[in-house]
């Protein structure tokens, strides 16, 4: 795959440097860089993240439902994936778009590896995918060089998610679309206040218990999350971001955008339940008795608290689609 039409500046292959990375791509302007804003977890523990969270399944059904939304039924010729990791989503999308050239970006070169060598199985491997580690704040691509931008829980892991946003602005063709999956701060509000009902209750012997702990853990995260995006320290963190529609819907009019589209995901009568089952198991490799009876009532009874409509309003996940203007669109 030729990356120099893709990219507006000169790549190195990484193997030239470290041999190990061979295969993955950098531009030179970023070698020896510090990575800011990205913690261990994503470099020297690459390789624990993508046993954690790495589940194709699961992308390919979001994947398929937010194409629908997007009105995508043709294939496009080039895909950017960004926050590409070790493959989640681009799997699923070279399978859906077998035609489709696929620009693998990530800040981690050892996850981006990991990804090369699941790649390297696939006979269209060389022709089809080209891999590049930058930071998805400084990618600097060439202009209307993709008709499709895609990115699978990246944005809140950034510093400034505009700059990204601004970039897939220039590189998608006219009429293309950016896709992200990415949560948002209305539901994880109502499942904040939820765990702090939860952990106000629990007696001191039980706050000394696993399941409690994690609740303080993730009591915490939140609250280090509503510090100032100017606060030093908020680099340092590895989720950075909760979103809202709002957010979106101003950069959609400061950059041009002409449509936006955002659904919640994962929409169920148990949402509250489903989502602190997941925290349990991915946060701290826990099972559902972590947590007293009593406890799993009052998240029971949270979630017969809202409404079937009110679910779909108040998103912990959510799809966020951006369209570019077709040529000679007016707002």
């Amino acid at each position: 795959m030729d990356l120099t039409s893709v990219f507006a500046e000169p790549l190195v292959d990484l193997g030239s440097q470290t041999p190990e990375f061979a295969g993955v791509h950098a531009p030179r302007s970023t070698l020896g860089l510090a990575k800011v804003g990205v913690t261990a977890q994503f470099l020297e523990n690459a390789e624990q993240y993508h046993r954690a969270y790495f589940d194709t399944g699961y992308w390919n059904l979001l994947l398929g439902n937010a194409l629908a939304a997007a009105r995508i039924d043709g294939s496009p010729r080039r895909i950017i994936d960004i926050g590409s990791g070790s493959g989640n989503s681009v799997i699923p999308l070279a399978d859906r778009f077998p035609d489709a050239e696929i620009v693998a970006t990530d800040i981690s070169p050892q996850l981006l590896a990991i990804l090369r060598d699941f790649l390297r199985k696939r006979p269209d491997s060389d022709r089809r995918f080209g891999l590049v580690c930058v930071d998805a704040m400084q990618a600097r691509y060439q202009p209307e060089i993709a008709d499709l931008a895609v990115g699978a829980a990246i944005l809140h892991h950034i510093l400034e998610p505009e700059r990204v946003l601004s970039a897939c602005f220039d590189a998608l063709a006219p009429g293309g679309w950016a896709i992200f999956f990415e949560p948002f701060e209305a539901g994880n509000a109502l499942l904040k206040f939820t765990y702090r009902r939860i952990f106000a209750q629990a007696s001191e012997g039980e706050r000394i218990g696993p399941g409690f702990r994690f609740i303080e853990r993730m009591l915490d995260d939140y609250k280090r999350r509503e510090r100032p995006r100017s606060d030093p320290a908020y680099r340092d963190l590895d989720d950075k971001w909760m979103f809202t529609r709002t957010y979106f819907d101003r950069l959609r009019v400061e950059q041009g955008w002409a449509e936006l589209v955002t659904y919640a995901l994962n929409v169920s009568p148990t949402g509250l339940r489903d989502q602190v089952t997941v925290h349990l198991r991915l946060g701290a490799g826990l099972t559902a008795d972590a947590l007293p009876d009593w406890a799993w009532s009052i998240i029971d009874e949270a979630d017969a608290s809202i409404s079937d409509d009110l679910r779909r309003e108040l998103a912990q996940e959510a799809a966020v689609l951006l369209r570019k203007p077709a040529r000679g669109w007016r707002a």
